[in-house]
């Protein structure tokens, strides 16, 4: 064998084709740059677009986040993690420290809220004050207003009588006069028990200040005006008929436990 030759085969020359025989490889820093790029030991840099096939994206360059929508299909979505569009709250739906629509806002009066005395959420209980439910002491108040009427006109008429029937026998002058002041007692006494001290004493009858009643406006709780008060009189006659029964029946089977009276006065009578 010649010194050349090798059990492998001649090893072609640098430069000479043909097939190549089994060997040591070649130095890879002979591959030409278009081949392998640009980079070191001809290796495509980290994060360079190859040649061909699948192009990934290199370490750092942006990519299309969880969830974001498809090229073409609105603004760009945001990577994960990072902050996206924020939808806004759906129809009905309310925002964090805000009202939804048609609810009440926390320390605020909703729509027809009861109003003054009126029996619903927040009403004060029987036998508390503003509360309406009073009708047994009412009864008691009548009573004790009508007692205090009564009194000066029993002792006018009986001191009247007797004068009148000493002088002209019950049947003169005297007689005549005596019925005439027993009348203005009553008149001008239950207008003033009923109406005008009511409306000068914080909306409470003599009897009423006695049991811890009160007249308020159904508007507000405010004290009722003499004209008020004045309606409230002039309607007794309604509601004290048959022994006040009829006036009774009103105020039981009324919602708010009003009479005639104070239904078109706009008034109740409450606990003080």
């Amino acid at each position: 064998m010649s010194g050349d030759s090798s059990p492998y085969g001649p090893r072609p020359t640098d430069g000479q084709s043909g097939a190549a025989g089994y060997g040591p490889p070649g130095d890879y820093s002979a591959q030409s740059a278009s081949a392998a790029g640009p980079g070191t030991g001809g290796q495509p840099a980290y994060g360079a677009p190859s040649t061909g096939g699948y192009a990934q994206s290199g370490y750092g360059a942006p990519q299309q986040g969880y969830g974001a929508p498809a090229p073409g299909q609105g603004a760009p979505g945001a990577g994960y993690g990072q902050p996206g569009y924020t939808q806004p709250p759906g129809y009905g739906q309310a925002a964090y420290g805000q009202t939804a629509y048609g609810q009440t806002a926390y320390g605020q009066n909703g729509y027809a809220q009861p109003g003054y005395g009126q029996a619903g959420y927040g009403a004060p209980a029987p036998g508390a004050p503003g509360s309406v439910e009073v009708v047994g002491l009412r009864v008691g108040q009548y009573l004790l207003d009508a007692v205090c009427l009564v009194v000066p006109l029993i002792l006018v008429g009986v001191v009247g009588g007797f004068l009148g029937a000493m002088v002209d026998g019950g049947v003169g002058f005297l007689s005549l006069l005596v019925n005439l002041v027993v009348w203005v007692i009553a008149v001008g006494g239950s207008f003033g028990i009923y109406a005008w001290w009511p409306s000068t004493h914080g909306g409470q009858t003599p009897a009423m200040g006695w049991l811890g009643l009160k007249i308020v406006r159904e508007a507000d709780g405010g004290v009722p005006t003499l004209g008020e008060c004045a309606l409230r009189w002039v309607l007794l006659i309604v509601d004290g008929a048959f022994a006040g029964i009829v006036g009774l029946i009103i105020m039981s089977t009324s919602q708010r436990k009003q009479r005639l009276g104070d239904m078109a006065a706009h008034t109740l009578v409450v606990k003080a």
